[in-house]
């Protein structure tokens, strides 16, 4: 008798190829934000293994999010505790995770709704009471304002967070892998000979990534001649000054940062960049623009985040999850004018931004 074949899955792809499920997803369908290189390198596994598309499966997903009527869409619950109700708009990277949040969780069949932590007479129970008497039961948890903790009824809620800031509990996360994303960096940089490499940071910065900019910065430090290692300036709060005498102490000929300051300073006191200083940037927004560095994929993060709450909440995980795990995304660089062209990189002006324009960046 024989042995019926199993069919291959886009899990299986994941496997093969080591992305995410849902980028894999993403990339068979053809995602204007999946990269044309992970596309490929996707669909020649999905060849090599055999697999093809349930099309019936996929009609009968595709039919019932269709003939769901919006108004029984699920809640998700986006929470945040800035300040304002919408201060986490504030910040591109956050709007990006929601763009992609918001996409996904239409696909899937929900919708997200904001939630203020900091609202007037609002705390952990009253908070958890609302959820429930709405029968909201997924949240997610952007990067908050301050490092802090959250106290909710877990045990009725399945969520995720991004990133670090929230500190209890330990939740499922979703992030830019800050340490790998600043080894691609320094791989760049090398590419363009730079040899004298400093990190200018804020400490409150890192803290808000576990420390990983400057813990990769550190182990990258060690690779280079004596000579050339640098020690970070990791600085409390902003000071052009203090700045300015690190930079003229110890003479980098690249620092990597995210602070739009340095770049500002740097030109101020009569520096050009790139050419007697270049500057990297270790954390861009999907939308930045002119500026060497690498991007966060913010939109892909968002995704990730959804499609890892939506299979909670189908597998009925809820509370606090005993072995909390990451999802991470690494980085993409970016070519802009802050940094020297690689080694036989060829001259090429047309997406050269003139030095006039730069004081928009």
């Amino acid at each position: 008798m024989a042995v019926p074949q199993i069919r291959p899955t886009i899990r299986d792809i994941a496997r093969k190829t080591g992305f995410h499920y849902s980028t894999v997803s993403l990339a068979l369908r053809d995602h204007p934000r999946i990269p044309d290189a992970t596309r490929q390198v996707i669909r020649d596994a999905a060849k090599a293994i055999g697999y093809q598309p349930d099309a019936m499966l996929s009609a009968l997903c595709a039919y019932r999010v269709m003939k769901r009527p919006p108004t029984e869409q699920s809640v998700i619950a986006w929470m945040t505790n800035h300040r304002t109700r919408s201060g986490w708009r504030t910040s591109a990277c956050t709007r990006d995770y929601f763009e992609g949040a918001s996409q996904r969780a239409a696909e899937r069949g929900y919708r997200l709704e904001t939630f203020w932590l900091s609202e007037p007479g609002m705390d952990g129970p009253r908070m958890s009471r609302i959820l429930w008497t709405r029968g909201i039961q997924g949240a997610l948890l952007p990067p908050q304002e301050h490092l802090s903790s959250v106290d909710l009824a877990w045990d009725n809620l399945s969520a995720v967070t991004f990133g670090y800031t929230l500190v209890l509990p330990r939740l499922h996360l979703v992030s830019n892998h800050e340490y790998r994303t600043m080894g691609t960096l320094f791989a760049e940089l090398e590419k363009r000979f730079y040899q004298r490499v400093g990190l200018v940071n804020l400490r409150e910065q890192d803290k808000r990534v576990d420390n990983n900019w400057l813990a990769a910065y550190l182990i990258e430090q060690t690779r280079l001649q004596p000579e050339h290692q640098l020690p970070p300036l990791v600085l409390e709060q902003w000071n052009s000054q203090t700045f300015l005498s690190w930079v003229e102490h110890h003479r980098p000929d690249a620092i990597v940062t995210r602070l739009p300051e340095v770049h500002r300073t740097l030109r101020r006191a009569g520096y050009r960049v790139p050419e007697d200083i270049g500057v990297a940037y270790h954390t861009l927004d999907e939308k930045s623009r002119y500026l060497s560095g690498m991007k966060k994929n913010s939109f892909q993060i968002g995704v990730m985040a959804i499609d890892l709450l939506v299979d909670m909440l189908h597998r009925n995980e809820r509370g606090i999850p005993v072995h909390p795990y990451l999802l991470m995304v690494e980085g993409s660089w970016v070519e802009g004018n802050t940094l020297r062209e690689p080694s036989g990189f060829p001259e090429c002006s047309d997406f050269r931004v003139p030095k006039s324009d730069w004081s928009t960046v």
